[in-house]
C-alpha cells in the first residue's frame, strides 16, 4: 500500500430470520481460489516516532461564501421532509438541522445518517436510535448536534429501506443508496429553505459528513459517487464487505446472525433478498460444503469501497475493470476505527486509510479501542452499553481528544478554514485508557523484512477442537467459577435495579437494563471455554515502555486437517506461566486450506510488561464463527514466521512544530 499525503479539492424471508437467530449460525464459505483478501502493506514494521506525522493547524483556504440571497436572518429549528431520488421514485425521510444564521453569513452543510437497523438525528435535542439501544452518547451524532448550534447545516437521513424511508435496504448500494446521496445534496442546494445561506468555497458546496458503521459505509461510497464530499469522518465503517463477513472465506457466524436480526424491526423485513439467501447459503453450508453463491459475492465487494480504490467490478463471482469507470474518492477523511472490533477490524480502516492517501488525499487515522463488540463475547468499557462501544476519549502520545469534539475541529478546520487547536497526528492508536501512540505509519509486522519469529506446532480442529478443550484440566472448575461470577454479578444488579437508593438512573430505559443483565455475564471467561485454544510461544518481553500496535502478519505452511481445514488464528499474551494466554482484543482471523498461507492477521492495540510471553493462537473452533469449522475433525500442522508490530510507549511524544 502506497503512502502519499496531499489535499483534495477539485419473499421477505422471516422465517428464515427466526431459524437464524436460534441457531445463531452461519456456516463457513468453501474455498475459492477467487476469494477476495486484504492485501499486506509493503512497508516494514514502524515504531512510534515523536510527532507522528502531526498536521499543522494551518487554514486550509479561502472564507465560505453564500450560494444566494443571504440577506435574511435565520432562526435556528429543526424539520421533517422527504426527498425523492428521481432515478427510482423512492422518498428519503431526512431531518434538517437548521442553525441560527445572521443576514450574510454562509454555513457549510454536514450529512449524517445511523447505523444497520438505526434511524436519523430527529432533533438537536433528541438521541438516536443507537444512542438508546447501545445505552449513550455516540460522538458522531454528538458532534451533528454541536454542530448545528455552532453554525452549519445538518441534514440527518434514514438509509434507504430503514425508518420511515421508502424502497428495500440495499447495503449501501452505489445504484441506490449512492444515488439517494446524490438527490439529497441536490434537493439541499435547488429547494431546502434558506439554501441561499448555504456556503461555497471556489463555486464549489462546502460539504461534510458524519456518521458510524453503516452511517461511515455511506461516505466512504458517497464521497466516492459524488464529488462534492469536501471531507468525512467515517467511524468504524468497512473498507470491503465481503472480507468483513467472511475472511478466509470463513463466515462470521455470530455477526450475520446479528445484523440480520438487527435489521429486521427498523426495515420492517424490507431487507435485500441477497441478505437472506446470504443467510440460507450460510445455514446450508456444513451439508453442501459450498460458500456465498456469486450473487451474493459481486454485491458484498460492488458495495464496498475496495471496489472504487482497485477500480474494479464484480460479475458472476469474477473480479474485471470496472464497467461503470470507478475510481477512488477524492476526499479528505478522519477516519476512526475500533481496535477490539470484531466485525469492521482495524485492517479495514488502515486499508481505506492508504486507498484515499494513495489518491492524493490528506487522511487522519485514529485507532481508539472498542467498536462493534459481540454481546456475552467480549467485555465493554461500560457496563451501561451493549453490542457496541466508542470511546469518549482518544490518547494520541502527548495529546487526548474529546472525540466528537475531534470530529467537528476537523469539519471546522476543512470546510471553514478555522485553525485546528491542537494537531491532529496523521496517525494515531489509543492503547490504554490513558495512553496512546503517534506514528509515522501503522506498523505491519511482515516477517518477510526480518521481524518474523517461528513457530511450529500442532492443532487440533472442527469439533475436536471443542471436545478437547472442554476436557481440559480445571475446566469444570472453571464453568463453576464462571456460573458463580455470573449469578453474582446479577445479583447485585437486580439489588441496584430494585433499591431506590442504588444510584440508577431516574430516566434509565430497558435498554440500559437489559445491558446491565448481558454485562453481569462474564464474557471474558465464557469466551475462553467455549475457545480454549493452543498456545504457541514466539518470544517474551524484556524491556518495560512496549506495546502491540499494529497488523501482525503470518508467512506459515499448513499440513494435515483433512480437506479445506479450518483454522482460527490470533496473538495472545500470558503474563503468569500458570495461567491460560488472554487474546488480544478478542482478534481472531480465520484460514481455510493447506499450503503455503500469508495471513494478514487483524490489526491490535496493547500494553506490554516485562516478562509477557507473546505467542500465536490456533483454534480449531471459536465461538465468534460459532458455526463455522471443519466438518471433519483433524490435526493441522502449522510451520513458518509471525510479524509481531512491537513499539515503544514513550512516555511523552512531543508533536512537531507547525508546517
Amino acid at each position: 500500500m502506497l503512502q502519499q499525503y496531499g489535499f483534495r479539492r477539485a419473499s421477505r424471508v422471516l422465517g428464515v430470520a427466526v431459524l437464524a437467530l436460534s441457531l445463531l449460525a452461519l456456516a463457513a464459505c468453501n474455498d475459492d481460489s477467487d476469494a477476495v483478501h486484504l492485501g499486506t502493506d509493503s512497508q516494514s514494521q514502524s515504531g512510534s516516532t515523536p510527532d507522528g506525522g502531526d498536521t499543522p493547524g494551518a487554514t486550509p483556504g479561502s472564507t465560505l461564501t453564500p450560494g444566494g440571497d443571504a440577506s435574511n436572518a435565520v432562526v435556528a429549528r429543526d424539520y421533517n421532509a422527504v426527498v425523492t431520488n428521481p432515478k427510482d421514485g423512492t422518498d428519503i425521510a431526512i431531518t434538517v438541522l437548521q442553525p441560527a444564521l445572521a443576514p450574510g453569513e454562509a454555513a457549510p452543510l454536514i450529512l449524517h445518517s445511523h447505523g444497520f437497523g438505526g434511524t436519523r438525528l430527529r432533533g438537536r435535542d433528541q438521541n438516536t436510535l443507537y444512542e438508546t439501544l447501545t445505552g449513550g452518547t455516540l460522538p458522531s451524532a454528538e458532534a451533528a448536534r454541536r454542530a448545528a448550534a455552532a453554525g452549519y447545516f445538518v441534514i440527518s437521513f434514514d438509509e434507504r429501506g430503514f425508518g420511515q424511508s421508502e424502497g428495500q435496504v440495499e447495503v449501501i448500494d452505489p445504484d441506490f443508496e449512492g444515488e439517494d446521496i446524490k438527490a439529497i445534496l441536490n434537493w439541499a442546494e435547488q429547494q431546502m429553505d434558506n439554501r441561499g445561506h448555504l456556503g461555497y468555497q471556489d463555486g464549489d458546496l462546502a460539504v461534510g459528513a458524519l456518521g458510524l458503521s453503516y452511517g461511515g459505509g455511506f461516505q466512504l461510497v458517497g464521497a466516492a459517487v459524488d464529488p462534492r464530499f469536501d471531507a468525512i469522518v467515517p467511524t468504524v465503517g468497512w473498507y470491503d464487505l465481503l472480507y468483513s463477513l467472511s475472511p478466509g472465506d470463513v463466515i462470521k457466524s455470530d455477526w450475520g446472525v446479528l445484523l440480520v436480526a438487527l435489521g429486521i424491526p427498523t426495515s420492517q423485513v424490507r431487507l435485500d433478498p441477497l441478505l437472506y439467501q446470504a443467510l440460507v447459503e450460510g445455514l446450508a453450508a456444513p451439508l453442501t460444503q459450498r460458500g456465498f453463491s456469486a450473487d451474493v459475492r459481486d454485491k458484498f465487494y460492488n458495495n464496498s469501497p475496495r471496489s472504487f480504490c482497485e477500480s474494479r467490478e464484480s460479475a458472476g463471482g469474477q473480479l474485471g475493470p470496472s464497467a461503470s469507470g470507478r475510481v477512488p474518492a477524492q476526499v479528505d477523511a478522519l477516519i476512526i476505527q475500533g481496535v477490539a472490533d470484531t466485525l469492521f477490524t482495524l485492517n479495514e480502516g488502515w486499508a481505506n486509510a492508504q486507498c484515499l492517501r494513495a489518491a492524493g488525499n490528506e487522511v487522519h487515522f485514529v485507532g481508539m479501542r472498542f467498536g462493534h463488540t459481540l454481546p456475552v463475547l467480549q467485555s465493554l468499557q461500560s457496563q451501561d452499553r451493549v453490542a457496541y462501544s466508542t470511546e469518549a476519549t482518544l490518547h494520541c502520545g502527548r495529546q487526548t481528544f474529546d472525540t466528537a469534539t475531534l470530529e467537528l475541529d476537523y469539519l471546522n478546520w476543512k470546510l471553514r478554514g478555522t485553525p485546528l487547536p491542537q494537531p491532529i497526528p496523521s496517525n494515531c492508536v489509543t492503547v490504554t485508557d490513558n495512553q496512546g501512540v503517534a506514528l509515522d505509519t501503522l506498523p505491519v509486522a511482515d516477517p518477510a523484512t526480518g521481524n518474523g519469529y517461528s513457530v511450529s506446532a500442532q492443532a487440533t480442529t472442527g469439533g475436536l477442537s471443542l471436545l478437547l478443550d472442554l476436557l481440559r484440566t480445571h475446566t469444570v472448575d472453571d464453568l463453576v467459577d464462571a456460573l458463580a461470577v455470573t449469578v453474582d454479578n446479577a445479583t447485585d444488579i437486580v439489588d441496584t435495579l430494585l433499591n431506590p437508593q442504588g444510584g440508577v438512573p431516574s430516566d434509565a430505559t430497558p435498554s440500559f437494563v437489559l445491558a446491565q443483565l448481558i454485562n453481569a455475564l462474564p464474557a471474558d471467561q465464557i469466551d475462553e471455554l467455549l475457545s480454549g485454544g493452543t498456545f504457541v510461544p514466539l518470544t517474551t518481553v524484556e524491556r518495560a515502555g512496549q506495546a502491540l500496535v499494529g497488523i501482525p502478519v503470518a508467512d506459515i505452511q499448513i499440513t494435515g486437517g483433512g480437506v479445506a481445514p479450518v483454522a482460527f488464528l490470533g496473538i495472545g499474551v500470558r503474563r503468569d506461566a500458570n495461567e491460560s494466554a488472554e487474546l488480544v482484543n478478542k482478534q481472531v482471523r480465520p484460514v481455510r486450506g493447506t499450503g503455503e498461507q500469508r495471513v494478514e492477521l487483524n490489526g491490535l492495540s496493547r500494553a506490554l510488561q516485562v516478562g509477557d510471553e507473546i505467542g500465536l493462537m490456533i483454534y480449531g473452533f471459536h465461538p465468534q464463527y460459532v458455526a463455522s469449522f471443519s466438518t471433519i475433525p483433524g490435526v493441522i500442522d502449522v510451520q513458518g514466521q509471525v510479524g509481531l508490530p512491537i513499539v515503544d510507549l514513550p512516555d511523552a511524544q512531543v508533536a512537531s512544530p507547525a508546517r
